[in-house]
């Protein structure tokens, strides 16, 4: 109950502030390619290895997401209502290092998050706006 208590003050705290947006990723875009709304900075099949599903493995965010990562566009969901949570863009930095921007869709606050990727197929990051946390694929 702790955790869940902890996520939704995480969630809160998303509402409260407000970010400098260059972009929102949850308004139609008239770019009729562009996969939700978003260009993506990557050339097509940059960033593929980190294409596919990812999944939180804090004990407090299981079940409540799946964050997908496609060709330099991220988009996490509600796994119950395939709803979008956040949508972003992501950047390929190192072997080790990936940089996420993202919206939060109920807060529309706008957030960047340094990853650490730990091995091939788990990643640490850390959010500008509340907790850090660890993803590993699905």
């Amino acid at each position: 109950m702790r955790h869940i208590i902890l996520t939704v003050g995480t969630l809160s705290v998303f509402a409260l502030v407000s970010g400098c947006q260059t972009y929102n990723p949850f308004k139609s875009s008239s770019n009729s390619g562009s996969r939700s709304g978003l260009e993506s900075s990557l050339a097509p099949g940059a960033g593929s290895e980190l294409n596919g599903n990812w999944l939180p493995t804090d004990e407090a965010a299981r079940g409540v997401y799946v964050a997908e990562f496609r060709d330099g566009v991220f988009v996490s969901r509600s796994p119950t209502t395939d709803k979008p949570l956040a949508k972003g863009k992501y950047s390929i930095v190192s072997d080790k290092k990936i940089d996420l921007e993202f919206i939060g869709a109920a807060t529309n606050t706008a957030v960047k998050a340094s990853c650490d990727r730990l091995t091939p197929d788990t990643m640490y990051c850390v959010p500008s706006v509340g907790s850090p946390f660890n993803l590993k694929r699905a």
